[in-house]
């Protein structure tokens, strides 16, 4: 009998302290802070989770070594920011802070089911993922993490976080190396943000729901006491703190299998890394992620054409996603130490390349783009055969020969790069592939993305007033030369801009601090100096570097346009253009008056016939995020669709119109062809 009234008064206890905290709260949500805190709790919709019945790793010239490597090598970021014993720990958020009135115990964080509603590819356990976490996530140890009082093993995003896809067709997950991610990061920070707020509530409040002891028992294993545990508590509310001072301004959201990563590395490098807050840009540009097959081999890469040299994209895109790079000690004592390990990267560039040159081997190498699997429906090769004519006279002008053809090998298409360096003229080795890049006015796709390298400036410069120094920039790189009006241009159309113009339109440049630093400029020297810091602190003498930078120079261009690269594998890459803003190339060969104003993003769920992603009817005013997939609209600034389109007839194009409208017939013939690419 006391047993049972004894029971009675706990439960009595219990249920009269969730109906007080349940209208503290209640109270307490009329006011717009705590309104804002409830928001920051709770974790985004996402999408319901749809298990694979089966998946298949396309061929594409990897070994199941090199793949699993590629998956899993580290290149030295901390783009979480929580310790990796810490992420092992987490649960899954409750659909909303109120669950935690409640007693309950939620799956992992790192489930893999669960993650994979944020677009991730999950993974077994391996020698190179011993935690089973998904492609793309890789621990850096001895890291520096905002808000933590001593080094930690953090986790970062490796390259094939962003460039490994997946499409599903008829209950089969397709894997494709080196393909557009699925990803939504935004959403992916919000639900961990919401599980670590959670998580800390719980430690500060009398909850039911003891989310926070299981956290801190998973952490401190053996070493659990109280002590450490109010030690934990401590150090979450701090990384929680330093989180929230670095959050994003969003004026265009990215969704899935976006991201703005030109604006999000300049951010990182030129403001989050040195606190000034005025070289921050909101996020406005997002691009759909590029695939990365044979891209090694071009003379420019990104969309815009603005990069030459490899080891500097590949560092510049591990600075942006958290590289620890250091900004303030003095010039001759570190300055521009980072914890990028450049060995990794060359890694990953001879890996995506191969190691012979392609126009010597008459084939490419590295990573191939994918064949159309047999186990999609076949090829009709009538109808393909026909669609191979129209690529003739469509497309190859900007797209180029196809790659799996002899037409490729001849005439001007590889070319060896003409530039300068320190007044002499030089010549690269190899033969790169050379792309044709268009205006933007004459492709007339969305500018957004263009415009970032191009119109944005950092202020790297010193301050009198506040006895700062400036950041350190002191490099030459190359670059083209200026456009400039006609009456100041030089016979041939360049200026010299105090350099003497080369062959190849390419000029030399000294970057150096200043208050209005242009963004490219700026940050190609910053990585050269970062790349020359991690080669003299490794002993790597000057004739080692070249292998290093793939035997290309640091030349940089901006607003020169977008380029018109290969479409090898182009059926594997959906949603298209440079934005993700059209789904099918069915819709990209059509009138881009004829395309749909919205695109749902996020279902990898493939349309073999129209070649991209299923869509659902989407008629009327959209919200954002519909059933937890993004809903792009078109008709906003950086998400346009327009462009690159095919209508009228046949004579001179531009403005957007890069062809003439082509018949139902002809439209599925070289969407046919495509498929054999």
């Amino acid at each position: 009998m006391t047993f049972s009234f004894s029971l009675f008064s706990r439960k009595r206890f219990w249920i009269t302290l969730v109906i007080l905290i349940a209208a503290a709260l209640f109270l307490a949500l009329r006011s717009d802070k705590v309104q804002k805190l409830a928001e920051d709790l709770t974790p985004p919709e996402l999408p319901a989770a749809a298990p694979a019945q089966k998946r298949v790793a396309l061929a594409q010239n990897w070994d199941a070594a090199t793949t699993e490597r590629f998956h899993f090598i580290s290149q030295g970021t901390g783009t979480l920011p929580v310790p990796y014993n810490w992420l092992l720990a987490l649960e899954q958020p409750e659909a909303s802070p109120l669950g935690l009135l409640w007693p309950g115990r939620e799956p992992g964080f790192t489930e893999p089911l669960y993650l994979e509603r944020y677009g991730f590819i999950s993974a077994p356990a391996s020698e190179e993922n011993p935690d089973a976490l998904p492609i793309g996530f890789a621990a850096t140890p001895f890291q520096n993490l905002a808000g933590l009082p001593e080094t930690a093993t953090a986790v970062g995003f490796t390259c094939a976080a962003c460039h490994t896809g997946r499409f599903s067709y008829e209950g089969t997950e397709y894997i494709v190396e080196g393909g557009p991610a699925v990803t939504d990061l935004q959403q992916f920070s919000k639900g961990l943000g919401a599980a670590l707020g959670q998580t800390l509530l719980s430690a500060k409040l009398p909850l039911p729901n003891r989310r926070f002891d299981r956290f801190a028992r998973k952490v401190l294993g053996e070493a659990y006491s109280q002590a450490a545990k109010q030690s934990l508590a401590a150090n979450l509310e701090s990384v929680l703190k330093a989180g929230a001072k670095a959050s994003d301004v969003i004026e265009v959201t990215e969704g899935y299998g976006r991201l703005d990563a030109l604006n999000r590395i300049g951010n990182q490098v030129f403001s989050k890394n040195t606190g000034r807050r005025e070289n921050y840009t909101p996020i406005n540009a997002p691009v759909n992620y590029p695939h990365i097959w044979t891209a090694s081999w071009f003379d420019w890469v990104q969309y815009d054409g603005s990069i030459m040299q490899p080891l500097v994209r590949n560092a510049g895109e591990a600075m942006g996603v958290h590289a620890a790079v250091n900004t303030t000690a003095p010039l001759d004592e570190g300055r521009f130490s980072s914890s990028i390990p450049v060995r990794n990267l060359a890694w990953i560039e001879e890996s995506l390349a191969g190691r012979t040159p392609p126009y010597e081997a008459k084939k490419f190498g590295g990573l191939l783009a994918p064949a159309w699997p047999d186990s999609l429906p076949a090829i009709n090769q009538t109808l393909a055969g026909e669609g191979a004519v129209l690529y003739a006279q469509l497309c190859s002008g900007c797209h180029l020969p196809a790659l799996n053809t002899e037409a490729i090998w001849s005439g001007s298409y590889f070319r060896k790069i003409s530039y300068p360096e320190r007044g002499q003229d030089k010549q690269t080795d190899g033969a790169y592939l050379a792309l044709k890049i268009l205006r933007q006015e004459e492709i007339g796709t969305d500018p957004a993305q263009g415009a970032v390298l191009a119109e944005r400036t950092v202020n790297t410069a010193g301050d009198v007033a506040a006895e700062a120094t400036g950041m350190g920039i002191s490099a030459t790189v190359c670059t083209t030369p200026p456009q400039l009006p006609e009456q100041v241009q030089g016979a041939d159309g360049y200026a010299a801009a105090g350099a003497e113009r080369k062959e190849g339109g390419l000029i030399e440049t000294d970057v150096r601090d200043g208050p209005m630093v242009n963004f490219a400029l700026a940050l190609g020297a910053i990585v050269e100096q970062v790349n020359g810091t991690w080669f003299a602190a490794n002993n790597i003498p000057k004739g080692a570097q070249a292998a290093f930078e793939g035997e290309r120079p640091n030349c940089l261009q901006a607003g020169a346009g977008y380029k018109a690269r290969p479409l090898n594998g182009v059926w594997a890459t959906a949603p298209f253009l440079h934005n993700g803003s059209v789904p099918t190339l069915d819709a990209l060969l059509r009138p881009a008056a004829e395309r749909p104003r919205y695109v749902q993003l996020g279902d990898p769920a493939f349309d073999p016939v129209k070649v991209g992603l299923v869509q659902p009817e989407l008629n009327g005013s959209q919200p954002l995020y519909k059933d937890g997939y993004f809903i792009l609209d078109t008709a906003k600034n950086g998400n346009r669709n327009t462009g690159h389109s095919f209508e009228g007839q046949a004579g001179e194009y531009g403005d957007g119109v890069v062809g003439r409208a082509l018949t139902d017939q002809e439209r599925a013939a070289l969407i046919e062809y495509l498929k054999t690419l």
